[in-house]
C-alpha cells in the first residue's frame, strides 16, 4: 500500500514538473521599449519595458531576470532583478526595469563609431517555473 502511495506521488510531482516545464518554454517575451528614464547627466538611467505572454492554460510564475545591456558588443549596463510575479493563464504583462547606464564606456563606442548606426542589444535569461529561458533583443538606433 505505501509503496503504491509513494509512486502515485511521484507520478503527480512528474506530472506538476511536466507541465511547467511546458509552460515556461511556451512563454513568449518581447522587448515593447528601451529608453532613457531620467538620472543625471552623468548617470542617465535606461528604462526597459519586456512584455510577457503566458499563452497556456497554467499559471506563470516570473522570478528573476539577469541579462546585460550591450552598445556594439560592449556591456554598458546591466539588469539582475528578483520579479516574483504571477501570470494568469492566457494573459500578457509588461515588466519594466531600470538601468544605470556606464556612461563611460557608452561614451568610448559611441565616439569609435562617430555616433552612427549603433545596436543596442538585451541578452540575458528570464527564470520562469525555474526554468531559463534565453532573452535577446537587437535595436539599430538612428
Amino acid at each position: 500500500m505505501s509503496k503504491n502511495l509513494i509512486f502515485v506521488g511521484l507520478a503527480i510531482l512528474g506530472w506538476i514538473g511536466y507541465k511547467k516545464y511546458i509552460l515556461a518554454k511556451k512563454i513568449n517575451t518581447t522587448l515593447k521599449n528601451i529608453g532613457f528614464n531620467g538620472g543625471t547627466f552623468l548617470q542617465p538611467i535606461i528604462n526597459v519595458q519586456l512584455e510577457v505572454e503566458n499563452p497556456t492554460d497554467t499559471t506563470a510564475d516570473l522570478q528573476k531576470i539577469s541579462a546585460e545591456i550591450l552598445l556594439q558588443n560592449k556591456i554598458v549596463g546591466t539588469i539582475y532583478q528578483d520579479i516574483n510575479q504571477k501570470i494568469l493563464a492566457k494573459q500578457k504583462t509588461i515588466i519594466n526595469f531600470n538601468v544605470n547606464l556606464n556612461l563611460q564606456d557608452a561614451a568610448i563606442v559611441l565616439i569609435q563609431n562617430k555616433f552612427k548606426n549603433q545596436i543596442i542589444e538585451l541578452k540575458g535569461n528570464l527564470i520562469v517555473d525555474f526554468i531559463y529561458l534565453p532573452i535577446n533583443y537587437q535595436i539599430q538606433l538612428p
